[in-house]
Parts: C-alpha cells; sequence; structure tokens
C-alpha cells in the first residue's frame, strides 16, 4: 500500500468516527422533540432505501439458507435493538456521556469473538479490558440522578447488543460483500422498528419542525448510509481490529460537538472516565502494531 492510499485510508476512518460521533449529537438534538424510538424508526425508513440503492449490484448474490438466521441477528440485534438503546441512553443522558460509554465496544466485540470465534485474548488484551471496563465504570459512577443512570446503562447495554452483532457480521462478510450485509440487516431492523416506532408516536407525538427534518435527514444519510460507505473503504484499507481501535474517537469528536452545539459541561468523572479509555486506545494501538511486524518478520 503506498503512501497516498495509505493516508486516504486514514481519513475515510477519521470521517467515520467524526459521523459516528456526531449521531450522538443530532440524536440529542432530535430527542427534544421526537421520542426515541420514533426517531430511530425514522432514521432506519430513510437509510434502508439509500444502502439498498448502495448495494444495488450485489442483490443478486444468492444467500446461504444457513446464512439468514445471521442476517435476522445482524438486524434484531445491530440495528434495531442497538439503535434503539443508543438513541434511549442519548435522551436519558448527555451525547458525550452516551459516546464515551460506547467505547466499551471493541472490548465487547473482543470478548464475544474470543467465545464465538476463538479468538485468541492476550493479556495485553485483557489489560485493554480492564482499562475500558474501569473508564467506563468511573464513568458511570460519575451519573446524576436515576435518568442519567439508565441512560449510561442503556448505552452500556447497546455495546454488548452491537458486540453480538458484530461477531454475525464478522461471520458474513467473510462471505458476503459488507454494504449487502448492512442493508439487508437495515431491511431486517426496520421492520421491527415500524411498530415501536408507531408506539412512541402515539404516546408522546412528535414536534416536527425545519430542524426537527434536518436532523432526522442528518442521522439517515450522513451519520448512517455515508458513514457505512467510508467505514467500508476504512475496512478495505486495514483490518477489523485495527478499525475498531478508533471507536473511542466518537467520544472525542462527540464532546467537542457536544461543547460546541449542545454547551454540554463535563464532570471530573468523565476526564477520568476518557484517561482510562485513552490508555486503552494506545496500548491497544502499541499490541496492533507489535503483532503486524511481527508477522511480517516471519514472512
Amino acid at each position: 500500500m503506498d503512501q497516498k492510499t495509505h493516508g486516504a485510508d486514514i481519513a475515510y476512518l477519521f470521517l467515520t468516527f467524526f459521523l459516528w460521533g456526531s449521531v450522538y449529537v443530532a440524536g440529542k438534538l432530535g430527542s427534544a422533540q421526537i421520542p426515541p424510538f420514533l426517531l430511530s424508526a425514522l432514521r432506519c425508513a430513510i437509510a434502508t432505501p439509500v444502502l439498498l440503492v448502495m448495494a444495488r449490484r450485489h442483490l443478486p448474490v444468492r444467500i446461504d439458507p444457513a446464512d439468514r438466521k445471521l442476517f435476522l441477528a445482524v438486524g434484531v440485534l445491530g440495528y434495531y435493538l442497538t439503535f434503539d438503546l443508543v438513541q434511549l441512553g442519548v435522551s436519558l443522558t448527555g451525547a458525550s456521556t452516551a459516546a464515551l460509554v460506547n467505547s466499551f465496544n471493541p472490548v465487547a466485540i473482543m470478548l464475544l469473538a474470543a467465545v464465538f470465534l476463538k479468538e485468541k485474548i492476550t493479556p495485553v488484551k485483557l489489560l485493554c479490558l480492564a482499562l475500558a471496563m474501569t473508564g467506563t465504570l468511573v464513568v458511570a459512577g460519575g451519573a446524576h440522578g436515576k435518568g442519567e443512570t439508565l441512560g449510561i446503562l442503556s448505552t452500556l447495554l447497546a455495546t454488548v447488543t452491537w458486540g453480538a452483532c458484530a461477531v454475525c457480521i464478522r461471520s458474513l462478510t467473510a462471505k458476503y460483500p459488507a454494504i449487502l450485509v448492512t442493508a439487508y440487516g437495515m431491511a431486517v431492523s426496520l421492520l421491527l422498528h415500524i411498530p415501536t416506532g408507531l408506539i412512541d408516536a402515539l404516546r408522546r407525538p412528535p414536534q416536527l419542525d425545519l430542524r426537527a427534518v434536518l436532523t432526522v435527514l442528518y442521522l439517515a444519510l450522513a451519520g448512517t448510509a455515508f458513514a457505512q460507505f467510508t467505514w467500508a473503504k476504512a475496512l478495505a484499507g486495514f483490518p477489523a481490529g485495527t478499525c475498531s481501535l478508533f471507536y473511542p474517537l466518537q467520544a472525542v469528536f462527540s464532546a467537542l460537538l457536544g461543547a460546541v452545539v449542545l454547551n454540554e459541561k463535563f464532570t471530573a468523572s468523565f476526564f477520568i472516565g476518557l484517561a482510562f479509555v485513552a490508555a486503552d486506545v494506545i496500548l491497544s494501538t502499541w499490541e496492533t502494531t507489535r503483532g503486524s511486524r511481527k508477522t511480517m518478520d516471519c514472512n
């Protein structure tokens, strides 16, 4: 890989996590006028046809009947439960806090991959696990009130459902294009989002104005469809494990945007938790780089 291509792939990674970090801020803005499950449903309803168009040249690919349950799991766990849990968490707590808790994602993926895919967990990875868990617990310990605690727990549960989804995606993308897996998974989730979105709308009617409409469009087009494109481009240049180490960038971008757009204030527990997460990322990056060098030396 030449230096120019390598730089482009890094740019795709940063853009992806900027977009995903901005989803928390947009979700917080939208939650003021649209109930959380309805907001997730609208996001999915707009993103699904866009993703199907993006995957159109792969649609003729035959799906093995044995893989259908995995596509179902991706839709239910990844694009239905995770979307709803994250949006609920954002609506109850700050965008920055929810994004930082979501930095636990690589740890959840690592543990589930070890159980179901038999991937090896090294001592360094165990230390990364401890750092990530400590950071998450520190942030959760700094919550104010039951509502914010529930929001943090909801976001933490979302990392588990997304981790399980990621294990399924790893298996599927070995056989099918990533964009096809995403498009079909989103289509499955839409079937579940429709009834829960309608129930949420009846429970709390939305207040639709220009800002609310623009927020929904941003979440669907930039935060979901386009972010999946940049994520796929990044995965084409780097291993999935390396890409996942950049997850905590979501918290950084979300914190910056939260301070500018939402005027969010940060507690001491947030910065302490961020320090633990940063140590996790640095150590994980070092471990991955060391592993890559060993592989090159063996070759």
